[in-house]
C-alpha cells in the first residue's frame, strides 16, 4: 500500500509563488503598437507657364523670402554691364567711407578729368559729401558722381575698380569683370544676370544703398560754388520724371541705363502691399524701338506674371488636426489626436490645389504613445510635401489630456520586470532550488522510513 504525504508550508510557499510569477508572464496584456501613416507626395505638381520675353538678351527673376530663382532666360551669358556698374560703385563707396559720409570732400580737376556722359555738374573746387555724391551716383546715375567717389574712397580710379573687382570675386560673381566705376563701354568689361543678380542681392540687404536707390527726388543743397539742384530718378520703373508709362507701383529701387554696345538694362526691387513678397528682376542686353523700351517693358512683364501666378499659401493652419497615435498605460484614451502648433504658409503657383496637390506627412519619434500625455505637448512635426519636395514642417502637440492608469502602469512595471534578465535567473534559480528542495526532501522521508523498520535475525534449523 503506497503512503501519502502531506505537502510541509514551505513546499507549498515555493510552490504558490512559482506558480503566481508563470500566470504574471502569460496572462499580463500586450498592447498592439501603431503606426504613424504617411502620405506619397503627388507624381505631377503644376507648374506656371513662363512670360515670353521679346527683344530682351538675359533676364531672371529672383524671390527673396523663399532664395529661389523663379525665372531665367541667357542668366549665364556673357554680357556687357552698362549702368549696373554703378550698383558695385554704390557698394564699395559706401562700405570704404561708411565712416566718412558726411565730412567735407572738395571736388579735383582730377577727379573730374575723365567725365563722360551723364552728370549732375559737379565742379573742380566745389565742396559738397559722400553722402551727396552717393545720392547723385545712385538716383541719378551720375558719372561725376561715381569719380569723385572713386577718388575719396581709394586715391583713384584705378585703385577703386580693384576694390570693385575683389568685392565681386567675394560674392562669387566670377564672370564679372570692371575697368571703369561708371560703366561707360569698354570692351574688356563683362558680367552676366546671374553675377549681377548676386551684387544686387548683397545690395539689398544695405539699408543706406537701398534708401537712396528709391528716392524719386534728391535735392542736392546749395554748395560753395552752386545753389541747390534737383536730382531726379534716370530709372522709369521708380519715377515719372523722364518717362510716366513703366511707372510700376511697389519697385523701391536699384538702377537702369543702356550703352550702344550693351543695350538697355533695368534693376529692380519691387514689393507687394503688405511687404511679404519681394521680387528681384534683372533685364540685360534689351532692345528699343519707337515704341517700346524693353528693359522696362519686360521688367513690367516678368513682376505681373510673378504676383499673378505666385504667392503665399496656407498649406498647414494651426490647430488642424493632423494624425493620432495610440497611447498606452491609460483607461480613458485609445489614442490621441495630434494637431499643429502653427501656421505653415508656402510660397506656390497660383494654381496649386493645396487641398489635394499638398500632401501632410507626420513624423513622430516612437510610434505610441506611454500616458499620461499633456496637452500641448511636442510630439512630433508635420511636413507639408509637394512633387516629392518637402515645402516646411511645423511641430505637433496633443489635443488633450491623457492621464495614466495605475493598475496599468503596474502592471507593465512587472511584464518588464518579468522579462528582465535578473527575473529569468531568479526564476531559474527558484525551478532549481525547489527540484532539490523536492529530491533532499524525499530522500530524507525514505531515510526516516528505513530507519523505523526493526531488524529481523534468521531462525535457525534444527
Amino acid at each position: 500500500m503506497r503512503r501519502i504525504t502531506k505537502k510541509t508550508p514551505a513546499l507549498r510557499a515555493v510552490s504558490l509563488i512559482f506558480s503566481a510569477l508563470l500566470l504574471f508572464s502569460v496572462l499580463l496584456p500586450v498592447f498592439a503598437e501603431g503606426e504613424t501613416e504617411t502620405e506619397a507626395a503627388p507624381e505631377d505638381a503644376p507648374r506656371m507657364e513662363a512670360p515670353q520675353l521679346e527683344h530682351v538678351g538675359s533676364a531672371c527673376l529672383y524671390n527673396f523670402e523663399t532664395d529661389s530663382v523663379l525665372y531665367e532666360l541667357n542668366a549665364e551669358a556673357e554680357v556687357y554691364p552698362t549702368s549696373t556698374v554703378k550698383i558695385m560703385t554704390g557698394i564699395v563707396a559706401l562700405e570704404e567711407l561708411a565712416d566718412r559720409l558726411d565730412e567735407p570732400l572738395t571736388v579735383t580737376e582730377e577727379m573730374l578729368y575723365p567725365v563722360r556722359g551723364n552728370a549732375v555738374g559737379l565742379m573742380a573746387g566745389e565742396i559738397i559729401t559722400p553722402r551727396q555724391a552717393l545720392y547723385c551716383l545712385l538716383v541719378n546715375n551720375a558719372n561725376d558722381a561715381a569719380y569723385v567717389l572713386a577718388f575719396a574712397a581709394a586715391g583713384s580710379e584705378e585703385a577703386f575698380v580693384n576694390l570693385m573687382n575683389k568685392k565681386a570675386g567675394e560674392l562669387n560673381a566670377w564672370n564679372t569683370v570692371y575697368t571703369n566705376c561708371t560703366g561707360m563701354h569698354d570692351d574688356n568689361m563683362k558680367t552676366t544676370v546671374s553675377d549681377t543678380a548676386k551684387i544686387a542681392k548683397y545690395a539689398y540687404r544695405n539699408e543706406t544703398f537701398m534708401e537712396m536707390v528709391g528716392t524719386v527726388r534728391y535735392v542736392l543743397e546749395k554748395t560753395n560754388m552752386s545753389e541747390y539742384r534737383n536730382v531726379y530718378n534716370r530709372n522709369c520703373l521708380i519715377s515719372k520724371y523722364y518717362l510716366d508709362s513703366y511707372y510700376y507701383e511697389g519697385v523701391v529701387g536699384m538702377n537702369a541705363g543702356s550703352t550702344p554696345q550693351g543695350g538697355y538694362c533695368a534693376v529692380a526691387v519691387a514689393k507687394n502691399e503688405d511687404n511679404t513678397v519681394t521680387y528681384l528682376s534683372v533685364i540685360m542686353n534689351a532692345e528699343s524701338d519707337e515704341d517700346e523700351f524693353y528693359n522696362y517693358k519686360g521688367t513690367v512683364d516678368l513682376l505681373n506674371w510673378a504676383y499673378e501666378s505666385y504667392s503665399f499659401r496656407s498649406v498647414i493652419k494651426k490647430g488642424q488636426v493632423i494624425c493620432e497615435m495610440p497611447v498606452r498605460m491609460s483607461a480613458t484614451a485609445d489614442y490621441v489626436t495630434l494637431a499643429a502648433a502653427e501656421n505653415l504658409s508656402v510660397f506656390l503657383p497660383s494654381d496649386v490645389d493645396v487641398e489635394n496637390d499638398v500632401q501632410i506627412s507626420c513624423r513622430t519619434e516612437e510610434d505610441f504613445l506611454r500616458a499620461p500625455v499633456k496637452e500641448n505637448e511636442k510630439l512630433g512635426v508635420a511636413m507639408a510635401v509637394l512633387d516629392g519636395k518637402s515645402l516646411g514642417t511645423v511641430e505637433l502637440t496633443a489635443t488633450s489630456d491623457v492621464p495614466r492608469s495605475e493598475l496599468l502602469f503596474a502592471l507593465e512595471r512587472v511584464k518588464k520586470f518579468s522579462s528582465s534578465v535578473f527575473f529569468r535567473a531568479a526564476l531559474a534559480a527558484c525551478v532549481l532550488l525547489s527540484v532539490a528542495y523536492v529530491l533532499l526532501r524525499a530522500r530524507y522521508r525514505q531515510k526516516k522510513l528505513r530507519s523505523r523498520i526493526p531488524a529481523t535475525r534468521p531462525r535457525k534449523r534444527r
